[in-house]
């Protein structure tokens, strides 16, 4: 079970019921098997067993108190508070007066102020732990909520029954359901393991050990293990190797260290640290390890609390932005998370509200950026380009920023329908072709291209606007894997039958590469500016030789070659002396709005008013 202060009570909690339950049983051994001479054993052993019940109740009281202040901190002065009923009841066994006598049917039963005092006190913890329960049930989930009354009206029931039916001895059977409830409903250790990981704790329980060491308010410390592969979409095989890998991870710092892990996400294994030698020797441990076959990397990342945050929502939140995107921007193999990267993070849930928002909205805007056909010496195309503004501002949101976010949170699929729809609608309402315009080239995602649903949903917009599917061009973006080939191949056979063409975006970096080439029949590759601007770096005139190679292998394969990043007028000279069929960059034109375009070309026609 996770260590925290709930779950210690309730072990204490099953210790002395277990002690409780042998109690009794000697207790009615001595005083059936033995006659009234052993009157001092009569009383030890009874005294022994109601003080081991009481205990029980108290823990019961302190257990549920615990619940209910998980995340805060245990006052100790209710704990001071809740003693006393319990050590009132403990002298009044010791020192008060019991009377034993039997019933009808010849069962001992005792009598006695003592005796009263001690069903008094019971009845008073169970009555405050109600008390208390109700009064704060919000702080519970509604199973746990349920759990804890319905095991202490049970208690309330079988103890009311002992009390008024003489000579029946049912505590046992309070105390044995009471502990049952709270084992399946809120403390059963299975609900906290990974199955697939022996001895390797979940997020649950994560979750549950930072809220109870938060409550602490002291010093300590999240040690992660995170493990980076290729890609997150993993195969069969591939899960199964990183499992592997993380229990063995877990295993040697287990062994070694003596702290156990939380797979506190899928591909992080987190350990609690009080102690600095230990974060230390775990650092040791994950440098040390080797694993030729792996094709994972491992990065050893620190969290210091409180000194980085003070909130258990805010470490989650940091943990889950450093494991699933910050560390792939990182190549060292060690990560002390500090006050940038939280700043980082705060700047990145910034930018998803944003995102959400406008997605509801409908408030991202398309600019167009302007590329020339060096053949017919116009500027015969343009590319659709989505921009975010924040709101009440005049500040955009780089591409950069928030279309990575948009596709970790699942709403790329949202924009790039949002942006086709304003395409089309400024493709008809403008009549661009009037302005020698043949060609928008507009973004589709990785993750829209395998949608089966995609295909219907770009013609129901290109039928709705009247725009000819041979009048756009679609640039398949590779900042999202794309894993499903079929689905893919699918949605692009279908939309180059009815006149649509793509074009490879990026070529040079990222994804684009020599594969995705064979993959689909692209009409237009895009040089990656970045690619083009180390081609034409003059202190390394060697790389020139791969501009060439890489145009003239490209037409060779019946290719049209569009560069991006076009600044200077040199470029241009050399790009297309080179064989460079589309220029596009700054020197031609920044992206633009809507309005702004329709003057650009008006100035091209020559008919601007």
């Amino acid at each position: 079970m996770p260590q925290v202060f709930s779950t210690r009570i309730f072990f204490c909690f099953l210790v002395s019921a277990a002690v409780c339950m042998v109690a009794e049983i000697v207790e009615c051994a001595v005083f059936t098997k033995l006659d009234a001479s052993f009157r001092v054993l009569r009383r030890t052993t009874q005294g022994l067993y109601v003080g081991t019940l009481i205990f029980c109740v108290f823990m019961i009281v302190i257990y549920v108190y615990a619940k209910l202040m998980t995340g805060r901190v245990v006052s100790k002065s209710i704990i001071a508070f809740l003693t006393i009923p319990a050590i009132i009841s403990f002298f009044t066994i010791i020192f008060g007066k019991i009377y034993y006598t039997r019933n009808a049917s010849g069962e001992y039963y005792s009598y006695g102020v003592a005796v009263l005092i001690c069903y008094l006190v019971g009845f008073f913890y169970i009555a405050f732990s109600l008390v208390l329960t109700f009064i704060h049930r919000h702080r519970l989930r509604r199973e746990e909520f349920k759990a804890i009354v319905l095991g202490l009206i049970l208690w309330v029931v079988f103890s009311f029954f002992q009390f008024f039916f003489h000579g029946y001895q049912v505590s046992s059977v309070a105390v044995m359901l009471m502990a049952l409830v709270l084992f399946l409903y809120l403390e059963n250790p299975n609900e906290y393991y990974e199955k697939a990981l022996p001895n390797v704790r979940n997020d649950e329980a994560f979750k549950v050990t930072l809220i109870d060491m938060f409550g602490y308010k002291k010093h300590f410390f999240i040690a992660s293990v995170i493990f980076t592969g290729r890609t997150s979409v993993l195969s069969g095989e591939d899960r199964q190797h990183l499992i592997s890998l993380q229990a063995d991870i877990s295993n040697m710092i287990s062994q070694d260290v003596g702290i156990d892990a939380y797979l506190s996400a899928w591909n992080t294994l987190s350990f609690v640290v009080v102690d600095p030698e230990k974060v230390e020797a775990l650092m040791s441990i994950v440098a040390n390890y080797k694993d030729d076959s792996s094709n994972y990397k491992l990065t050893y990342a620190v969290l210091e609390i409180p000194k980085c945050t003070q909130n258990v929502d805010e470490a989650l939140q940091i943990l889950s932005y450093v494991s699933g995107e910050y560390v792939y921007t990182q190549a060292a193999p060690y990560l002390v998370i500090n006050k940038t990267i939280v700043d980082k993070m705060v700047y990145r849930n910034s930018v998803e509200d944003v995102v959400r928002q406008a997605v509801i909205d409908k408030a991202f805007d398309v600019y167009y950026q302007p590329i020339l056909s060096v053949t017919e010496g116009r500027f015969t195309s343009t590319e659709a380009l989505v921009r975010l503004r924040r709101p009440q501002t005049e500040n955009y949101i780089s591409p950069e920023d928030f279309i990575p976010i948009a596709e970790k949170c699942g709403l790329i699929k949202d924009i790039d329908d949002l942006v086709f729809e304003k395409v089309c609608s400024f493709i008809a309402k403008e009549n661009l072709s009037s302005y020698g315009v043949k060609t928008v080239e507009v973004n589709l995602s990785g993750h829209e291209v395998v949608d089966k649903q995609t295909y219907a949903r770009l013609m129901n917009k290109m039928e709705k606007y009247h725009i000819p599917p041979k009048f756009i061009n679609f640039e398949i973006t590779e900042t999202a894997y794309i894993n499903n080939d079929d689905a893919f191949k699918e949605n692009v056979q279908r939309l180059k039958e009815m006149g649509s063409t793509f074009s490879m975006d990026d070529f040079g970096s990222g994804y684009s590469n020599l594969l995705e080439l064979l993959k689909m029949d692209y009409k237009l590759v895009k040089m990656d500016k970045e690619f083009v601007w180390n081609c034409l770096d003059k202190s390394k005139p060697e790389n020139m030789r791969m501009l060439e190679y890489s145009i003239s292998f490209l037409k060779d394969y019946g290719l049209h070659i569009l560069a991006e990043g076009v600044e200077t007028v040199e470029q241009a000279e050399i790009l297309v002396e080179k064989g460079v069929e589309y220029l596009q960059g700054f020197y031609y034109s920044r992206p633009i709005p809507e309005d702004e375009y329709i003057e650009f070309l008006k100035a091209q026609k020559g008919d601007r008013q």
